[in-house]
């Protein structure tokens, strides 16, 4: 590759710098200032969005082990200076904070190939250069998404846009990626806008826990690409993108597969668009920040991104889940999806299940089940005596077991001062404590903060440092810190960053001030 080959648009820095990285190594500063003077940018720009993505200085086979909190679990900081020991001079080995593989933790990669059930033997073996264990898919072949059934080719339904809002209104179909914002509401507000528009869908998963989009896309990324096509076709969109995460070296095969076979559709396009390793990205204005080619930190809102979003455009951006469901629901309507539910929630929906049970994966039931009845009925029942649950990501809170009877739905969480998040349910023995778990859940906020706000800067560190015994707060103190990051941080993460340690204060007192 010569980078004379490059495209000059400011928006093919982050692709072009991916490219770099696979045709020829880490982007070192050289390498980095030829690119700025070939697309013309200052070399100061470019230098810094370099640094703010972990994995453009690392080589394409690094060793890379994941410590989220349920690799964590399972031996994943041990398992880290493993590799490091072992891996040989001038090969890394490091740490990533959630490889979105958590069904198969502990987990690491060695470039593009996934290292499920991580221990001495299949690092030696990948050191070796020898085949990896299979990665397998434990499934259910639900109503919707029907993970299980072999994929096909996209055929969207067209239907006129006042009946696509009206079906997705019945439906009671909210954006799945956390938010959970009514679907139609979003559509219709960037249908206002006056065009042309974009539609992004963020494929950026980083919650740890959370792993269904990246079994949708891997198993039937058609259905993606179905319901893309009908958002493009609503919003009388020409370009859609699809920003993925890096680590997804599978999902990413099998969307360019897809998007190929699908030729020109309606005179669309679909462009692929792949991370550089930074969960932040996965909020909607940071992601844009990033394919606008600089460093993926939250803007200000308003303007928000239905109407001003991608190079200033209208942009409709959608979870992968979301989108995925949508081809169902108009086929079907938005009656039937309502009706799926449990306990009188509306729709199905997919749940990324981890940790101490039999059959870790990723499986589609109603809202409103229990976790118990997901445990149990989906995932075969806990390994070990249940000591704590995080019922839907990261930012969801902390449950104690009492809570295993209660519905996975935002009112009955609410009142556990959880909520049902990215339905990233992960389950932890009685043997790992709960300060241990909001430590690597802490850990996981400080390190992914993009450091744009003070609040979320050191807040977040703090609070790590308050849960790793390393710092100590007194109650005022601890509150004081609390009510700073989720009145003062610009977006989601510094927001929801006090969660799981209000959780812990609730449910184990005795552990925090």
């Amino acid at each position: 590759m010569q980078l004379a080959e490059l495209p000059t648009a400011r928006t093919s820095l982050l692709d072009n710098l991916g490219r770099i990285r696979r045709e020829l190594g880490p982007v070192t500063p050289e390498l980095s200032d030829a690119l700025a003077d070939h697309m013309r940018i200052r070399r100061g720009e470019v230098a810094e969005v370099v640094s703010f993505y972990s994995f453009l200085g690392l080589p394409l086979d690094s060793l890379r082990v994941c410590t989220g909190p349920v690799c964590a679990c399972r031996g994943g900081h041990e398992l880290l200076a493993l590799a490091q020991e072992l891996a040989p001079e001038g090969l890394p080995a490091v740490e990533v904070a959630c490889l979105g593989h958590c069904d198969l933790a502990p987990v690491g990669t060695r470039g593009d190939t996934i290292l499920p059930g991580l221990s001495r033997k299949v690092l030696d073996a990948a050191l070796a250069g020898e085949a990896a264990p299979p990665v397998a898919h434990a499934t259910n072949d639900g109503p919707s998404l029907g993970l299980s059934r072999p994929d096909r080719e996209a055929s969207p339904p067209r239907l006129p846009p006042e009946r696509v809002l009206a079906e997705l209104e019945a439906s009671g179909l909210v954006g799945l990626g956390g938010a959970g914002f009514p679907t139609w509401r979003k559509w219709e507000a960037v249908r206002r806008e006056p065009g042309p528009r974009v539609v992004i869908v963020n494929a950026d998963e980083g919650e740890p826990g959370t792993i269904k989009d990246r079994y949708l896309m891997e198993l039937r990324p058609n259905l993606l690409l179905e319901g893309l096509l009908v958002a493009m076709e609503f919003a009388q969109a020409e370009h859609g993108y699809i920003y993925l995460r890096e680590e997804y070296a599978t999902a990413r095969a099998r969307l360019l597969e897809a998007i190929a076979a699908l030729g020109d559709v309606y005179g669309r396009s679909i462009e692929l668009v792949v991370g550089a390793g930074s969960y932040i990205c996965g909020e909607e204005t940071a992601m844009l920040e990033s394919m606008e080619g600089r460093r993926g930190m939250p803007r200000l809102r308003p303007p928000f991104p239905a109407q001003r979003g991608f190079l200033g455009a209208p942009t409709l951006i959608d979870n992968v889940e979301t989108l995925a469901h949508i081809p169902a629901i108009l086929r079907n309507g938005g009656a039937w999806f309502a009706a799926l539910g449990r306990r009188g929630e509306p729709g199905t929906r997919l749940w990324s299940l981890s940790g101490a049970v039999e059959r870790p994966g990723c499986y589609e039931a109603g809202n409103g089940i229990t976790l118990r009845e997901l445990i149990e009925e989906f995932g075969g029942g806990p390994t070990d005596e249940i000591g704590a649950v995080v019922p839907g990501g990261a930012a969801s809170g902390i449950l104690p077991p009492a809570a295993l009877d209660v519905p996975l739905t935002r009112a009955a969480l609410a009142e556990w001062g959880a909520s049902v998040g990215s339905a990233a349910v992960q389950v932890f023995p009685a043997s790992y404590a709960p300060l241990e778990l909001l430590t690597e859940t802490m850990r996981f906020f400080a390190e992914e903060s993009c450091q744009k706000c003070t609040p979320c800067r050191i807040g977040t560190r703090g609070l790590h440092h308050l849960a790793a015994g390393r710092v100590s707060f007194s109650g005022e103190e601890l509150e004081a810190w609390l009510e700073a990051l989720e009145q003062a941080s610009i977006c989601g993460l510094g927001q929801g960053a006090p969660i799981p340690v209000r959780s812990v204060k609730r449910h184990w007192p005795e552990l925090l001030p």
